[in-house]
């Protein structure tokens, strides 16, 4: 019987902890200049998120994507500087080039005449501009995944690393492309997608919502926490954590600092001008120094039902875009 009334105990205590949100004390007030677009693209999770007038609606059904320099893609979604995707097709823009390739294409990266690709059937490979063709192909298990946040291939030295849906990262020797081995960072029974993947001042760090790694051919050392967004201005990382906690750390992964603010929900921050920012579930927007100091404005402009996005100096929600500075 007491185990049950404790078990209750619990279950309230969780329940009313989650229906908490942040509130400072002394919000300063706060209004942003903004301008509002018909129109904003939101290129959801798994892609660039959100850009100016980058896709025109013609007529009833039919979808004309742009760039944000005015290039016109066409049926393809920008992915990152050079490619747009459209289903198993890559645009390359600056060539005007189009590839077809085996599977649907989520994630890409290209490096002087080679891409790196990651498909949508947790497969990957290396796509020759020389050869004009796959000279890589690989398929990993099937697994289901949100695909949340997902990180982009890159190039590390003489290697290419995919991140792939299942949680682990795929190393092909750039070289020779062959096959070297799969890093599997997830925890055990638990599917995480690779979140983060960057190379930060000469480090190469990979992380899924559990786990920062900071990967040396000799061994890791890892961070394990909640995490809900990673970024970096360089020099340091900065964690935001599901329980409020935001922390700094070197490229070693040492402990800097570390604050909480308690029941805060954040969405995804940018660095603008030196100075993090993000926004929390309940419309505050944070401005956080790199010593984590932090400064709460309450502006009562945001539509946090909305998508929600920072990026640089540039809020993106709804149909409009707010400047910081």
């Amino acid at each position: 019987m007491k185990k049950i009334i404790y078990l209750l105990i619990t279950i309230i205590l969780i329940t009313g902890c989650a229906q908490k949100e942040f509130e400072p004390k002394n919000p300063i007030s706060k209004t942003l200049p903004y301008k509002k677009y018909k129109e904003l693209y939101d290129y959801t999770k798994t892609t660039e998120t959100f850009g100016e007038k980058e896709y025109r609606l013609i007529g009833k059904n039919k979808i004309v994507y742009f760039d944000s320099k005015g290039r016109k893609l066409g049926n393809f979604k920008k992915i990152n500087t050079n490619l747009a995707a459209n289903a198993n097709k890559l645009l390359l823009i600056n060539e005007k080039k189009v590839i077809k390739l085996p599977q649907l294409v989520f994630r890409a990266t290209q490096k002087g005449k080679k891409i790196a690709i990651v498909f949508e059937n947790n497969a990957f490979g290396v796509y020759s501009l020389k050869k004009n063709k796959l000279v890589f192909y690989q398929k990993d298990d099937d697994v289901v995944s949100t695909k949340y946040l997902s990180a982009d291939p890159i190039f590390y030295q003489d290697l290419i690393l995919f991140p792939l849906i299942s949680g682990k990262i795929a190393i092909v020797d750039a070289k020779t492309n062959s096959f070297i081995r799969n890093l599997d960072i997830s925890d055990e029974f638990i599917l995480d997608n690779i979140i983060f993947l960057k190379i930060v001042n000469n480090n190469l760090f990979m992380a899924t919502p559990k786990k920062l790694v900071l990967f040396n051919p000799n061994f890791l050392i890892d961070y394990k926490s909640d995490i809900k967004h990673i970024i970096d201005d360089g020099k340091y990382l900065y964690i935001f954590n599901v329980d409020g906690s935001i922390v700094k750390m070197d490229t070693n992964l040492k402990l800097i600092k570390k604050i909480k603010l308690p029941f805060a929900d954040y969405f995804a921050p940018g660095i603008c001008k030196g100075n993090i920012y993000t926004i929390t579930s309940n419309g505050y927007l944070l401005k956080i120094s790199p010593d984590l100091n932090v400064t709460v404005y309450k502006t009562g402009e945001f539509e946090t039902d909305e998508p929600l996005r920072i990026r640089g100096c540039k809020i993106y929600n709804d149909n409009k875009v707010f400047f910081i500075e």
